[in-house]
């Protein structure tokens, strides 16, 4: 165990009062690091590149600036953070706003370029926790910059590993967990609605939202009873039609549910680092539909593990779903061999491998 006086600081590209993949994974490594001894803050700035920023997102993030110093935000509620992390607001990323710290963990692409520039600091010191190619904002150009920075890089899934190689970068490859405290299977196939199908639902395009409802839509003319629930951190979208239930910001407890009740998940993203999600449904005795994103293969092998279909294609995704309604003997087969497969993610080892970053 190390001391308490080894101090580690995460850098965040900003403050979400709503549930987020990537920063449950970052909120796990901290609370075990924390649990663990270290002295761990998490810091959140009000302001990312303001010159660059157009005058609509810089009145944007004036207001978010102000609210925090009136609200005097003291952390993220949706996740149980160990209670001796600090969360520590601050005007940027800059190094003279950041607290001193043995460790720096940028968590962003955007949180990169700012660690790059704490010139003082050794590249030892420094880490770059690369959780997916977050090209959706600055664009690709300069996410590849940001991987050939002088800092010891650690990433989420072989395809991003192979991605940083072909540009002559490495970096330590430490798979996700997939949590099994609050989510596990409950209830077999034979016991659940067989025309149930979940999905995720996220504002941002590149989740593929609009490409799953078009893929149910398809399933439902063949199957009018199909049914499918939904769930995300924002509120339901008003476009939604009435055969799709939606749950925003379940409780472990309710998740849980929905995916042990469902006979299959749906995930049409066109980009994910890893997809935790993924992970939950196979934990939970879902048969799995996925595009086939570099993420998702970390998880799901085609005819073995899931249905796997290419980014994009609505009708191969709605075949997908329907194969798997229909054919009981395959839907059986895949979510016992994913069962089996998934159990090998587990938080336990990959916080060890992630601990190992800081101990010398």
């Amino acid at each position: 165990m190390k001391e308490k006086s080894t101090h580690i600081v995460f850098l965040l590209p900003e403050y979400y009062e709503v549930p987020m993949g990537g920063y449950k994974v970052v909120f796990e490594y901290a609370s075990r690091l924390s649990k663990d001894g270290f002295n761990v803050s998490l810091v959140y700035p009000s302001f990312l590149f303001f010159r660059r920023s157009r005058l609509i997102r810089k009145l944007k993030l004036l207001f978010f600036f102000l609210y925090y110093l009136v609200k005097k935000r003291k952390g993220v509620t949706w996740f149980p953070l160990d209670k001796h992390i600090k969360s520590v607001f601050v005007f940027s990323l800059r190094q003279k706003h950041v607290p001193e710290a043995d460790y720096y963990v940028a968590t962003a692409v955007e949180t990169a370029y700012y660690l790059d520039n704490y010139h003082d600091v050794p590249p030892s010191r420094k880490y770059y926790f690369i959780q997916a190619v977050e090209d959706w904002t600055w664009g690709k150009e300069t996410v590849i910059k940001s991987w050939q920075f002088d800092m010891h890089k650690v990433v989420i899934s072989s395809w991003l590993l192979s991605l940083l190689q072909e540009i002559g970068e490495d970096a330590t490859l430490i798979e996700n967990g997939v949590d099994r405290e609050g989510l596990f299977l409950k209830k077999e196939q034979t016991d659940r609605n067989t025309f149930q199908v979940m999905m995720l639902y996220h504002k941002q395009k590149l989740k593929g939202c609009d490409d799953g409802l078009k893929a149910l839509e398809i399933v439902r003319k063949k199957m009018p009873t199909l049914r499918s629930v939904w769930f995300g951190s924002y509120q339901k979208p008003a476009w939604l039609p009435n055969w799709i239930e939606y749950t925003q910001q379940p409780t472990i407890e309710q998740l849980n549910d929905m995916y042990n009740d469902s006979a299959v998940y749906l995930a049409p993203s066109h980009n994910e680092g890893f997809g935790l999600t993924v992970g939950e449904a196979m934990t939970c005795g879902c048969a799995v539909v996925c595009t086939d994103t570099g993420g998702f293969l970390t998880m799901a092998t085609h005819e073995e593990t899931a249905l796997v279909v290419p980014v994009g294609n609505v009708q191969k995704m709605a075949e997908a779903i329907v194969r798997l309604i229909e054919d009981e003997s395959l839907r059986h087969r895949l979510v016992s061999k994913a069962h089996e497969s998934i159990a090998r993610f587990t938080w336990d080892s990959a916080y060890q491998s992630f601990k190992c970053l800081f101990v010398e």
